[in-house]
C-alpha cells in the first residue's frame, strides 16, 4: 500500500483534477475543503441516525443523506473540472425539494424563529446546514472567480441541501421528541 503522505503540499500548493498546482487557499480548494467539511458533517449525522432512536422515517432518511454524501463527492470532481464534467442535472436539487416539502406537510408550520435546539441529530444537522451555508458562499465566489455566469445544477443542489437540512432538523426533533427553543428579544 502506497503512502498517504506525498509531501507536494509542503510549499502551501496542491493539485487539482486537470493536474495544475495552486494555492491551497485559491477559491476552487476552498470550496472543495467545504464541501468535504460538510461530508463529513453529514457522515456523522448518518452515524447519530443509526445508533439513535429509530421512527418511521429513519431508514428514508439515511439513505437520503448517504445519498446527498455521494453527490458531494461527485460535486467535488464537477466543481474542480470547470463543469467539464457535469454530475448533476435538474432532478438532484429537485428530488431534494420534493423530500423537504413531504417533511415540511408532515409538521406543524413554524410561526416563530428558533434557537439549533433538540436531540443531539437534530442539533448537528443544523450544524451540518451551516456548513452548507458557507459552502454556497464559497460556491459563488468560485463561480465568479472563473467567470461562470450560469449557475449550474450543482450550486442550485447545494442552495437546496440547506434548505433541506433546516426542514430535517425541525423533523428530526418531531420525530424523536427534541424541543425547538424559540428565540426571545434581547433585553
Amino acid at each position: 500500500m502506497e503512502s498517504i503522505v506525498t509531501k507536494t503540499g509542503d510549499k502551501g500548493t496542491t493539485g487539482t483534477l486537470s493536474g495544475e498546482r495552486v494555492s491551497k487557499d485559491a477559491p476552487l480548494i476552498e470550496l472543495n475543503g467545504t464541501l468535504d467539511e460538510l461530508n463529513a458533517s453529514l457522515g456523522v449525522l448518518t452515524s447519530l441516525l443509526k445508533e439513535g432512536p429509530s421512527f418511521g422515517d429513519c431508514p428514508k432518511i439515511i439513505e437520503t443523506v448517504q445519498w446527498i454524501q455521494n453527490g458531494l463527492y461527485n460535486m467535488g470532481s464537477e466543481v474542480s473540472s470547470e463543469f467539464d464534467l457535469v454530475r448533476f442535472e435538474l432532478r438532484h436539487p429537485d428530488r431534494l425539494e420534493a423530500e423537504l416539502n413531504e417533511m415540511t406537510q408532515k409538521m406543524p408550520p413554524q410561526t416563530k424563529f428558533i434557537l439549533y435546539s433538540g436531540t443531539l441529530s437534530a442539533t448537528h444537522t443544523h450544524m451540518a446546514r451551516s456548513i452548507c451555508r458557507r459552502a454556497e458562499r464559497v460556491f459563488v465566489r468560485y463561480l465568479n472567480e472563473i467567470g461562470e455566469t450560469q449557475y449550474p445544477h450543482s450550486y442550485q443542489f447545494i442552495n437546496r441541501l440547506s434548505d433541506y437540512l433546516f426542514t430535517l432538523a425541525r423533523y428530526l426533533n418531531q420525530e424523536l421528541g427534541g424541543e425547538e427553543v424559540v428565540t426571545l428579544v434581547w433585553e
